[in-house]
């Protein structure tokens, strides 16, 4: 009793003791660690953060969700990380030469992994699978999937990227009517025709058929889980930092997790079918098409199941794998090709140019073949300037597993690494002064930094590049060849209707760019007037 007694009494004392404690842990780690312990402490960057929240809320106030990470690094251009506070004082570096990105993309890539708030951000968007899988497992995982995304598959998938240009074609020709001329939202319209292709190329399956079985569309859910408005943009980034999403109420917040639920239960009924097809022999692909990813996935687990009689891949684990392609494969390439609609619209030299290229190779072969439409330079040209330019995922994230030392700085361990792909694209250190200017010229001749691989990180670099950039580049010039050898292309339509043009050559002049958001992309959608070439 007497001792019941006397923990009683001394439970005041320990609690406030261990408030105390906290206390003087938070007060060291936001004032006294950053500022005269942290190793990092002398590297370059700003100081005007605000105590709790870092940069964070300028970051989200600034024009772009690149701006004022472009700005520090006008700033401090020859230092090779840039050092910024985040949420409670943490310090994050942010990578700012080609040596640094040679060594978190390469020498160092398995020393690196994906932040947990990172993956809570976007792994609940676009679903898990080699986008967070870690060394061993990613080399295992990316072995699996190189098959689906070589070239010789591309090849075969060719014929689907071209019949949903056309298809996209058609959809230009109900707007147009009988009007001389007709403007067209790119963005909702490239990613309705982008989301078929992937319907084809990575389920399998046309998606409006999908979409008469179940009560909305997977593009509809796709859109509900992509686009949120600004609660649930909000949810969406307090949650990456303390996981919040199943406590709240609000109505942004049960939506979005309805549509990630659909989804899942959508692709969780398309990978049951299609596995019991294979086994019982009833799935029948088109001759001469490269399977769809699900059914390589699928038959390829089955075999390695057969060799090892170990389980390669769980649904859980195709479904995160899937769930990821959507995103990348309809998001990043429908706002790529918007971008290209862009600048073709407001530089009608580089649109003849393009133009008349294209024409060359039509008129002596009607149906190019992959080989054919690769090898068209100046389309080459374009489209790296345009993800050079514009590059649709914009970020990338690490954490240290280990203390490294990369270009003379100390990094401590779980210090946060940020790849701002925009950086290395606009850096004068390594495209020249003009680096803001659109020149798809630049391409003709690399040299100096420019040539380094890693002066381009559209796709990353390293082991842990996108698997899918074959197929991502084909499909964008599939599209641009269609679309530009059958439309003009007159200017960008403002707000209230007035044609936006005249050879622009400053980076997105005049565009609205949405921030936050997970893609580089217009804010209030992007609106390109056209007229039929030729009339």
């Amino acid at each position: 009793m007497n001792t019941y007694l006397h923990m009683i009494t001394c439970l005041p004392r320990v609690l406030i003791n261990v408030a105390v404690l906290r206390v003087l842990r938070f007060f060291y780690f936001i004032l006294l660690y950053p500022s005269y312990f942290s190793p990092l402490r002398h590297l370059p960057g700003p100081n005007d953060h605000n105590l709790l929240l870092g940069q964070e809320v300028k970051k989200f106030q600034a024009e772009s969700p690149v701006d004022i990470q472009l700005k520090w690094m006008r700033q401090w251009p020859d230092a090779p990380f840039i050092r910024y506070r985040s949420f409670a004082g943490n310090e994050v570096l942010l990578v700012n030469s080609l040596a640094a990105y040679k060594a978190v993309l390469q020498t160092h890539v398995y020393d690196f992994i994906k932040p947990p708030f990172f993956a809570r951000l976007v792994g609940e968007i676009t679903g898990v699978g080699l986008l967070f899988a870690e060394g061993e497992s990613h080399k295992h995982e990316r072995r699996l999937l190189a098959g689906p995304f070589s070239v010789p598959s591309m090849r075969k998938l060719l014929p689907v990227f071209r019949e949903k240009a056309k298809d996209l074609s058609e959809e230009f020709e109900k707007l147009l009517g009988n009007k001389p001329y007709a403007a067209v939202e790119t963005i909702e319209t490239l990613s309705k025709s982008t989301m078929d292709t992937i319907g084809v190329t990575v389920l399998g399956i046309d998606l409006d058929t999908l979409s008469s079985m179940y009560p909305q569309s997977f593009q509809e859910l796709y859109g509900r889980v992509l686009h949120q408005g600004p609660i649930g943009q909000l949810i969406s980034v307090v949650n990456a930092f303390i996981p919040i999403r199943k406590f709240l109420p609000f109505g942004a917040n049960r939506r979005f997790t309805q549509a990630t639920t659909d989804l899942r239960e959508m692709l969780r009924d398309i990978i049951q079918k299609r596995t019991a097809e294979l086994a019982d022999g009833t799935f029948k692909e088109k001759k001469g098409e490269s399977r769809d990813l699900l059914t390589y996935m699928l038959e390829e687990a089955q075999l390695r199941q057969q060799e090892t009689h170990k389980q390669v891949w769980s649904v859980d684990d195709i479904i995160g794998h899937v769930r990821k392609f959507p995103f990348q494969g309809h998001e990043s390439t429908a706002t790529t090709i918007s971008w290209s609609l862009y600048v073709l619209a407001t530089n009608h030299e580089i649109q003849n140019r393009l133009r008349s290229e294209i024409a060359s190779l039509l008129a002596t072969n009607p149906n190019p073949d992959y080989d054919a439409i690769s090898s068209l330079p100046f389309l080459h040209n374009f489209v790296r300037e345009v993800l050079r330019v514009f590059p649709p995922s914009y970020m990338a994230q690490r954490k240290t597993t280990r203390a490294l030392t990369i270009e003379n700085v100390l990094i401590p361990q779980g210090t946060q690494i940020d790849i701002i792909i925009p950086l290395a694209h606009r850096a004068p250190s390594i495209w020249g002064p003009d680096a803001e200017t659109f020149n798809p010229d630049r391409w003709t001749a690399l040299s100096g930094n420019a040539a380094s691989p890693f002066a381009f990180e559209a796709f990353l670099q390293g082991p842990r590049i996108c698997p899918g950039r074959n197929f991502a580049l084909i499909e964008v010039k599939a599209v641009l060849v269609e679309l530009v050898s059958k439309w003009r292309f007159l200017g960008v339509e403002g707000s209230g209707g007035e044609l936006l043009m005249g050879g622009e050559e400053r980076v997105g002049k005049g565009v609205k760019i949405a921030n936050p958001s997970l893609t580089y992309r217009p804010a209030d959608g992007l609106f390109v007037r056209f007229e039929r070439f030729g009339e």
